[in-house]
């Protein structure tokens, strides 16, 4: 070996030897050092805040994760609880509905009752809700006929458009016109004339009375027309009273005296009737309800 080699060697291992001095020494410096220590406990004591803050981080995640777990519990039991509500509410929406269905069914029912009566003396209906049948002509039994005194007593409304039968009758029983009579006590010109009539129909209600003796309805009914009670004469064959309205017509051209069927104002007889509360030889009120 040369002695440069042997110069080069040596060279290097003292460059070494002093550099490996020198970091030994550099390294007890640190160590001793106080500005370094002081510096590594800032940054521990930096870390272990640190670590508590993340501690506490988790603990304020682990609460609120906790509190939503809670929370959608509580939302699950809600939905639960509104489902069942739903539920409830289909079935009593189902059950309404039902109701309801039978309700349109009743109010169709009563829109379309009614009753009916007959507006003596009259040729139309002019009822509150009310509607007209026919118009027709009063009739009845003739007030005489030889000496029989047989036959019904009641009137009838006939229409003005029959539907004829083309039997002939059998002698035995008779129809005939009404007729006014008391000379012009029901309305001026009456006298003789033809007494018209019209079968009428109160909407929605289930019945029509006649009041003999009032002019006026109870609460609750619906006044149709108000009159005078008529009837036969005494000395004539029997005949119902009607209510004749308080404002009669009478048929055009129906002057002409065949006296058929006579209609007299009636009035009251004291004795067995109680006076008062009526009054002796008064004429009668009357009045048509409907409810």
């Amino acid at each position: 070996m040369s002695n440069l080699t042997v110069l080069c060697l040596l060279w290097i291992v003292q460059f070494q030897l002093t550099n490996t001095v020198n970091e030994v020494q550099h390294k007890r410096l640190l160590l001793n050092d106080p500005d370094v220590i002081n510096s590594r406990l800032i940054n521990l004591e930096k870390s272990m805040q640190d670590v508590v803050r993340l501690t506490q981080q988790q603990q304020i995640m682990q609460s609120t994760i906790a509190q939503l777990q809670t929370q959608n519990t509580n939302m699950q039991s809600t939905m639960a609880q509104l489902e069942t509500k739903n539920t409830n509410m289909q079935s009593t929406i189902t059950h309404l509905q039902t109701e309801l269905t039978q309700e349109k069914e009743k109010v169709s029912l009563l829109s379309d009752r009614g009753s009916t009566y007959i507006r003596w003396g009259r040729k139309q209906c002019s009822g509150l809700h009310t509607e007209i049948m026919y118009t027709g002509f009063a009739s009845g039994q003739d007030y005489h006929r030889s000496n029989y005194y047989g036959g019904p007593a009641n009137m009838l409304c006939l229409p003005n458009n029959p539907e004829l039968n083309n039997r002939t009758g059998t002698s035995y029983s008779f129809l005939s016109g009404t007729e006014y009579e008391n000379g012009n006590f029901f309305v001026n010109g009456a006298a003789n004339e033809d007494v018209p009539c019209a079968l009428c129909r109160s909407v929605n209600t289930s019945t029509s009375i006649m009041i003999p003796g009032r002019e006026s309805c109870d609460s609750g009914w619906k006044l149709e027309y108000h009159g005078i009670l008529a009837s036969g004469h005494y000395g004539n064959k029997p005949s119902s009273y009607i209510c004749l309205d308080s404002h009669p017509e009478f048929l055009q051209a129906g002057e002409d005296d065949k006296n058929g069927h006579l209609l007299y104002a009636t009035q009251t007889n004291c004795g067995s009737l109680a006076c008062p509360p009526y009054v002796n030889n008064k004429a009668i009120n009357c009045v048509v309800c409907s409810r």
